[in-house]
């Protein structure tokens, strides 16, 4: 977390007879996230070394990954259930030097069917300096069950409106396993952030959906490491 301090004045405030109010500017925060699908097909996982460039991290395909275990040592916070292999596909890691999380959950994706597991929205709130996010990791089903895409946008589309309504911050980190997610984002009234090359398979299918009101700033790729897919990692600032 790097935050960006507002301006403020060392001398007394005051207010002149007919004139404008002067308050100091709201601070703004500023983090480093991740979206990254581990690769569940190995025991291989670069979690930790990522977790040294970044602040959070949204997972996907972390069944095999005891994550807790992998990130042992460093000062990560982690929310994954490991109570069953498709609740812990997806999980949030972050860095509690820099965001303290305030509350956690599940809300299912989309249910089981043509060789794929329940899919979950993995979500954590955040604190980070004053601001609040929410911070989320969801995996769309791939194209060959895509008869389960309607259930997944429909119940993704609910959650959505669900935060929006709290009116908290929402970045979502995803394998959208399409390249048409904007239609979805905008349909959402939300936005789609992905890197210009490809992610996966030579497609763009990584990326972040975020509210309006969060900047995007350096979204890049990193090397693709032992995943099939790169990771997507970007600096946000949050909004005042």
């Amino acid at each position: 977390m790097r935050p960006i301090a507002g301006f403020s004045s060392a001398l007394p405030q005051f207010n002149l007879v007919g004139g404008p109010k002067h308050k100091p500017a709201a601070k703004r925060e500023k983090l480093t996230i991740a979206t990254v699908n581990d690769d569940f097909t190995d025991d291989k996982s670069r979690l930790k070394r990522l977790n040294k460039v970044t602040d959070v991290m949204l997972v996907q395909e972390a069944k095999g990954t005891h994550i807790r275990k992998v990130m042992k040592g460093t000062d990560s916070g982690v929310h994954q259930d490991r109570s069953s292999e498709d609740r812990a596909g997806s999980a949030v890691v972050w860095d509690r030097k820099d965001a303290r999380s305030t509350d956690r959950g599940l809300k299912l994706a989309s249910t089981k069917g043509s060789g794929v597991l329940n899919r979950w929205v993995t979500w954590v709130d955040l604190k980070v300096g004053d601001k609040k996010v929410r911070m989320v990791s969801v995996h769309r089903p791939p194209g060959y069950a895509s008869k389960l895409w309607p259930q997944f946008d429909r119940n993704l589309r609910a959650f959505i409106k669900q935060t929006r309504h709290a009116k908290m911050p929402l970045v979502i980190g995803m394998d959208a396993n399409t390249e048409s997610y904007g239609r979805f984002a905008r349909a959402a009234g939300m936005k789609w952030h992905a890197p210009k090359g490809p992610t996966a398979h030579g497609k763009v299918i990584d990326g972040f959906l975020a509210s309006p009101g969060i900047k995007f700033q350096n979204l890049r790729r990193l090397d693709k490491g032992p995943s099939d897919h790169t990771p997507v990692v970007a600096d946000i600032v949050l909004p005042r």
